[in-house]
């Protein structure tokens, strides 16, 4: 029995597929991460999630136990496609946010009506909003968006990040909630809307419909809501999601070629393409000319402690000479944007406490605000 913990303890290292017994006949079933990559085994099956390693599978599924209980051996171990925590959705077998499905929504509504000529940011509401401290009913706008809200008896946000999407003819605002969107703390107040009004949206929908004939768009699967003032929000299509993950994937190829080798731990980028939650997301397109930057907070690699960092993609935008000299480096010494070739240039930065901080990453809108197509 020995010899076989240390077999699969070797396997789960190397991150390999493990082998289990399951209705008398053995299958491959691939290693699973939590949200922050601090922890990785397996799942019963491959589109779960892990959630806690010493959780128990006999539970996964009942997300319920997370809000209860205290102690992760209370907690299912994984949990289902498509369930959520907070803001941490599982997609078939990977975490990802509920804020990143919120992107992808507001940017298939840029897609059909400004493809050439929008802004999209996904971060906190201090960040993405002009203004906050205004009354609305009596209320500050920001205490709807900083109070904390109880579910099963756990305090939790009752908002995560926002996300702003500004055409020339709309801006719209949308949100993840954490609680349900009729609560009497709902976003829906921030909005100078009674909390009634998405009653009429069936709680079965997977998509974003309208709440009666309020400017507000509401959707069950994700509890998530849109204020959008004009216009309809069109289902998205398989290539929206393709506005985040080809600037990823053009950023990992740089990464992984130039930057990346194993054999040193302060160029070790092996977490760089597994980029999953993009809830703090920045993309804008003017004409050709295109900015796509994310910021992925508390993430662990190779243990602790836990990093930040970011990765932005300019397209078709002239910097001048040796944008990375004389403008990169000159605001960050530790940020790596050398050796590039091809279309597009790429700036990667990371901070880590007590290993190197990168000014950068705690400015990364500013990143992207200066050099804005």
């Amino acid at each position: 029995m020995k010899t076989r913990w240390i077999v699969w303890f070797l396997c789960a290292l190397a991150l390999l597929p493990i082998v289990i017994a399951q209705n008398a006949t053995w299958q491959p079933v691939p290693v699973r991460f939590s949200w922050d990559r601090s922890m990785s085994h397996f799942c019963t099956e491959a589109s779960q999630c892990l959630l806690h390693v010493q959780g128990s599978a006999g539970l996964d599924g009942d997300v319920d136990k997370w809000f209860t209980n205290a102690d992760p051996a209370l907690w299912p171990k994984c949990v289902n496609n498509t369930q959520y925590l907070l803001d941490y959705r599982c997609d078939n077998g990977n975490w990802t946010t509920r804020t990143k499905h919120l992107a992808i929504q507001l940017l298939a509504y840029a897609d059909a009506n400004a493809p050439t000529n929008f802004t999209l940011f996904c971060d906190t509401y201090k960040r993405v909003l002009n203004q906050y401290r205004y009354l609305v009913q009596g209320v500050l706008v920001e205490n709807y968006l900083t109070q904390l809200c109880s579910v099963s008896g756990k305090p939790v946000p009752c908002v995560n990040s926002l996300c702003v999407l500004k055409t020339p003819n709309v801006v719209a605002v949308g949100a993840t909630l954490n609680i349900q969107v009729n609560h009497q703390q709902s976003f829906l107040k921030a909005l100078e809307r009674p909390e009634s009004i998405c009653n009429s949206v069936s709680s079965s929908s997977t998509t974003f419909l309208k709440c009666g004939n309020e400017p507000v768009w509401y959707n069950p699967a994700l509890n998530s809501v849109i204020w959008l003032p004009t216009g309809t929000l069109p289902t998205p299509g398989t290539n929206i999601a393709a506005k985040i993950t080809d600037p990823l994937a053009s950023m990992s190829a740089y990464v992984m070629s130039v930057l990346h080798n194993p054999s040193n731990p302060n160029l070790n980028f092996a977490y760089f393409p597994k980029t999953r939650l993009f809830n703090h997301v920045y993309a804008a397109q003017n004409g050709n000319r295109a900015v796509f930057g994310f910021l992925e907070q508390g993430i662990f690699q190779d243990g602790p402690p836990p990093m930040d960092y970011i990765g932005v993609r300019y397209s078709n935008i002239n910097l001048g000479q040796n944008p990375c000299l004389n403008i990169i480096k000159l605001a960050d010494s530790k940020a790596f944007c050398e050796n590039q070739t091809g279309t597009g240039f790429n700036v990667i930065a990371r901070h880590r406490p007590g290993q190197g901080a990168s000014p950068i990453v705690q400015v990364w809108p500013a990143l992207t605000g200066k050099l804005r197509p």
